[in-house]
């Protein structure tokens, strides 16, 4: 217990000189004015600092204050750090830690090199887009449009590991405070990666790509039902006249938790030509689904509220129920 407390008195006291040199580096570089230097654009370091960067622990503690710093601001004061960060090498350190056999390591060293902008080592981070540890992927892919934009998006073309849900937002996220740019997707369709297709079909339900529409309406025939979810979710958006048909046709070997998501679409797409489908779905053993082609009739139909009481009074089906609760939302 006593040594433990000794080396890390020791460390503390340390850290704070450490601290307080790494403080004095990064202001030095956020107010650095060139026109104050002759020659070649150098930040003054001093040689204690130049010592220190031999020291690991230094160097993590400098690195992590770089970033945050880098974050924060932009413009020139941002520029400065990079130019600091490069002047230290520590742009050679990260390199070497992304040759490292520890995926921290590894996914650490690619986040620094991101988040300061060394565009130099994209062909090299690149290589890690479809790493066999999730992280360093996750790192690697966001770096990637970070660097190039939604062209960095071109490692979906080879990518063999699951893009998690989690992950689609984020990248999603990342990719709305980019401005949008039509890049050619169709590729992305014919993979085998079930989660690339669902990734694109978000892409294009997001920014409207009508010209992909269809390759969206072949997905209606992937042999996965999350594809097909979401291309039905993604028609919702994107469609045409043909759409309704394209459901109908395919309804019956659906799942039930996507021919209720093609009713559901449906109420936007449908037209008078379905009222008869969505007629016969009233006898359906399912409640659900019954109460969904009930709203969906009338929302799109101008006379289908007309249609849906007809067919209460007309028929033997104990439908009274379905029609009251749709026509309590329509009064909502």
């Amino acid at each position: 217990m006593l040594s433990y407390l000794y080396f890390k008195n020791l460390y503390d006291k340390n850290f704070d000189k450490w601290s307080l040199i790494s403080d004095l580096l990064i202001r030095k570089a956020v107010f650095y004015d060139d026109e104050e230097f002759e020659g070649d654009k150098m930040i003054p370091v001093t040689a204690r600092a130049e010592k220190l960067m031999k020291n690991k622990h230094f160097r993590k503690l400098l690195v992590n204050e770089i970033m945050s710093a880098k974050r924060s601001i932009t413009g020139t004061s941002a520029d400065n750090l990079k130019h600091l960060y490069v002047q230290l090498g520590l742009d050679k350190y990260a390199f070497d830690n992304l040759l490292s056999s520890k995926w921290h390591i590894k996914a650490k060293a690619i986040q620094e090199l991101t988040v300061m902008d060394m565009h130099e080592y994209v062909e090299q981070i690149s290589a890690y887009a479809d790493d066999k540890n999730s992280l360093v992927r996750m790192e690697a892919q966001s770096a990637l449009i970070q660097f190039n934009g939604f062209e960095g998006l071109n490692f979906l073309e080879t990518l063999y590991s699951p893009i998690s849900n989690w992950h689609q937002i984020k990248l999603l996220q990342q990719l709305s405070q980019l401005p949008p740019a039509n890049v050619d997707m169709t590729s992305w369709f014919t993979t085998t990666n079930s989660s690339v297709i669902i990734f694109t079909l978000k892409l294009a339900r997001i920014y409207q790509r009508f010209d992909l529409y269809y390759e969206i309406v072949s997905c209606l025939d992937h042999e996965d039902p999350a594809v097909r979810y979401e291309a039905i979710h993604c028609l919702n958006e994107i469609y045409t006249d043909e759409t309704s048909d394209n459901f109908i046709s395919r309804f019956l070997n659906e799942t039930l938790k996507n021919q209720l998501a093609m009713i559901k679409v449906m109420a936007t797409v449908g037209t008078e030509k379905d009222v008869e489908f969505l007629l016969d779905l009233l006898t359906h053993e399912n409640d659900e689904i019954k109460v969904r082609a009930a709203r969906a009739l009338v929302q799109s139909n101008k006379d289908g509220m007309i249609s849906l009481e007809k067919y209460s009074r007309e028929q033997n089906q104990s439908i009274n129920e379905i029609v009251m609760h749709i026509k309590g939302e329509v009064a909502a």
